[in-house]
């Protein structure tokens, strides 16, 4: 499918917009709170990277400029101040993060598995170290913006054309999963959703923030504690149940009908209201989107949004094969 459409669309509307220095992002990962007081969340100090500043990696001196900030990390990013060097996406943990050795385990999980990507459309690792002491990762920058900015205007789009956009996107990030579900090191990602997703200037869709993701065969009982953001939250994840490369599935299935629906999956008004409803939310009827999609495609959805991970598709590569049939 052609996008070009979609990247004129965006840069007028990108014109029209004010500017924003460093946009805002939720953290990459949410961990599960603490019942004790001495393990709540810390109070945020002032950070000490809030305006750009050159450093030496061990790729090249780059000038870090900021770029977003959630609750957990800090993403940077470095502009080469040497020839042939490639942007790059800067990753840190904030630093009321540092001491909380669950996050520090996680943080270095999250480099570990973007160390071990060799996909077109996922993050391309460059570096690692420590930045003023702290650890860093780093891979090259994806031009583009998140798909959450197309969602929020699609309803001026003709519905064959995000019908015929839906599927090309999803039909994209199967082919990822596929990828990730099936590597020499399974890794399933865990926060799919549609900011999380970025399409680039070469019409193609990239899979982003690994801060929830692990390893599948080397996960232990922290690595479930690592939650998708509370409106792509999976059932098994609300239960808190251990998840596997099916809870990807289901969150893919989340972003093919809100795309299609053009409004929310999950419409809890607070994160308790988003886990209860992923909790307990039941089988839909395969005809349950006949008014926005053709009834193979919404059976298609119905399935992958199916409570029982049992019963949904059971790997990528059989949910794309369904989706292109």
């Amino acid at each position: 499918m052609n996008l070009t459409w979609l990247f004129s669309w965006r840069s007028k509307k990108q014109q029209s917009e004010p500017k924003v220095a460093s946009p805002q992002s939720r953290p990459p990962a949410t961990v599960r709170k603490p019942t004790t007081k001495q393990s709540a969340t810390p109070a945020a100090p002032q950070s000490n990277i809030q305006r750009p500043f050159e450093v030496q990696l061990n790729i090249g001196r780059y000038r870090m400029e900021p770029f977003t900030e959630g609750g957990i990390c800090i993403v940077m990013k470095g502009i080469p101040l040497e020839q042939g060097k490639p942007k790059l996406a800067v990753k840190m943990v904030r630093e009321q993060w540092l001491n909380h050795q669950a996050v520090r385990r996680q943080f270095t999980t999250e480099s570990q598995i973007v160390r071990e990507l060799h996909h077109p459309q996922l993050p391309k690792y460059r570096s690692r170290g420590l930045i003023d002491g702290k650890a860093y990762y780093a891979y090259e920058f994806i031009e583009g913006f998140q798909l959450i900015n197309l969602s929020q205007e699609q309803q001026r789009f003709p519905p064959a054309l995000v019908k015929e956009l839906a599927k090309d996107i999803v039909g994209q990030l199967l082919e990822q999963l596929h990828y990730l579900h099936t590597s020499l090191k399974p890794v399933v990602h865990g926060d799919i959703s549609s900011e999380n997703i970025l399409i680039d200037t070469k019409q193609k869709i990239y899979l982003v923030d690994f801060g929830c993701s692990h390893f599948q065969k080397q996960a232990n009982k922290e690595a479930y504690q690592w939650l998708a953001k509370p409106s792509f939250i999976s059932p098994e994840q609300a239960r808190g149940e251990k998840w596997d490369h099916r809870s990807d599935l289901y969150q893919a299935g989340i972003l093919l009908y809100e795309l299609l629906r053009n409004r929310r999956w999950n419409e809890g008004a607070t994160k308790r209201d988003k886990v209860l409803f992923a909790a307990s939310n039941q089988r839909q009827q395969d005809n349950f989107l006949m008014d926005v999609t053709d009834a193979k495609t919404s059976a298609f959805v119905a399935r992958m949004l199916d409570p029982n991970p049992e019963k949904r598709f059971q790997s990528a590569k059989e949910a794309l094969s369904a989706l292109k049939s």
